[in-house]
């Protein structure tokens, strides 16, 4: 029997760069307002950050930064996993349901390294990709 529903990425920012992390903090990872409205994550929604450049991966909760700002901020115990000048993924998934999988699309916002928006989905299947550099070293 089918599960009637399927755990789908549901937002995706790619490759953003972390400018700050307060250990501090409560908690959480601050994302700019114009970011969190192109991806649809809300204020408080879960979200899983991963980190491109460590390889360390968490979940946390987003909050909303300062209007007109670049800043990415890893909060409170994230800090020790992310650093400022990292590149990370940060994504949030929704439960669909399983009549609706094939029509899903998830919202992906893809930005510059100032955290500037400069593209928004859909991305292109890792084999079909553009290189800029060979996949391996």
């Amino acid at each position: 029997m089918n599960s009637p529903f399927r755990k789908m990425l549901s937002a995706k920012i790619h490759r953003a760069t972390i400018t700050g992390a307060d250990l501090e903090y409560e908690g959480s990872i601050t994302i700019p307002p114009d970011l969190l409205e192109a991806s649809g994550i809300v204020p408080y929604e879960a979200v899983c950050v991963w980190n491109v450049t460590r390889g360390s991966r968490l979940e946390t909760y987003a909050i909303t930064g300062e209007a007109n700002s670049r800043d990415i901020c890893a909060n409170g115990a994230a800090a020790h996993l992310i650093q400022p000048g990292d590149k990370v993924i940060i994504a949030s998934y929704a439960f669909v349901p399983e009549d609706q999988v094939n029509e899903h699309r998830p919202r992906l916002v893809f930005v510059n390294d100032q955290n500037e928006i400069a593209h928004l989905g859909p991305e292109v299947p890792g084999p079909q990709r553009r290189l800029t550099q060979p996949c391996s070293s």
